[in-house]
């Protein structure tokens, strides 16, 4: 099922991109760390990613059978797919301090480190080289985004999903399955259960630190919406 939403995201790619532009885009599958346990930090869009394509080419199925395996086949042949981490410069962002903090925190295994301990997927799977997809790019995969994320974490068997993706989370808070989660105070959003997993949504890192809620004291907030809601 979620192969098949990605195709559809990605058709839906191919179809919106002008004519006229050489932009080239990057895709990104979930990482899954090696003691995967439910949890899954859910990001805006992969930033800065190797594995472009030309998304003119996605009306193609060839095309996009072609990218998805190559976007699928990204990391799997290490031992920990996210052992970059752990020496690059984004490990103390905001983002992924509060990642780390709450991997530690719902998945306390203290021999493992923590880039090992979670999934790491994104509610746009399709961006820019450089930055967050937006105009063209964004709107193609608008309706198809909350539909293919809820299939990956069935797919994960997630039992939380923490999606620190902002204002991005509104056309997926749309969809059907997602409508009775319960509006959160800042710098939450929205939390409650789907299909028996936890979906806690807030604020990006970024915007939550500069809006006063540094990533320790926004990490402790979502860790407590998990352990309201039984996790």
């Amino acid at each position: 099922m979620a192969e098949e939403l990605y195709d559809q995201l990605l058709a839906s790619v191919g179809r919106s991109a002008p004519a006229e532009s050489e932009a080239r885009v990057v895709g990104h599958w979930p990482h899954v760390g090696s003691v995967y346990d439910g949890v899954v930090i859910l990001g805006q869009a992969v930033y800065g990613w190797s594995d472009d394509f030309d998304p003119r080419t996605m009306t193609d199925y060839s095309a996009r059978a072609e990218a998805l395996r190559a976007i699928r086949a990204r990391n799997t042949d290490r031992d920990e797919p996210m052992d970059w981490l752990a020496t690059h410069r984004v490990r103390s962002s905001p983002f992924w301090t509060v990642a780390r903090l709450v991997a530690e925190a719902l998945t306390p295994v203290s021999s493992a480190p923590w880039i090992s301990r979670f999934a790491w997927a994104n509610l746009y799977p399709v961006a820019p080289e450089m930055g967050n997809p937006g105009g063209w790019l964004r709107a193609a995969q608008d309706p198809a985004a909350g539909a293919l994320a809820d299939a990956l974490m069935t797919s994960l068997n997630a039992r939380v999903v923490v999606a620190l993706v902002g204002p991005y989370w509104w056309p997926t808070g749309t969809a059907p399955q997602f409508l009775h989660l319960e509006q959160q105070p800042r710098p939450l959003a929205r939390s409650g259960i789907v299909d028996g997993t936890a979906w806690i949504v807030g604020w990006h890192p970024g915007g939550a630190s500069r809006r006063g809620y540094p990533p320790r004291a926004y990490a402790e907030i979502i860790v407590n919406e998990a352990r309201r809601l039984g996790v």
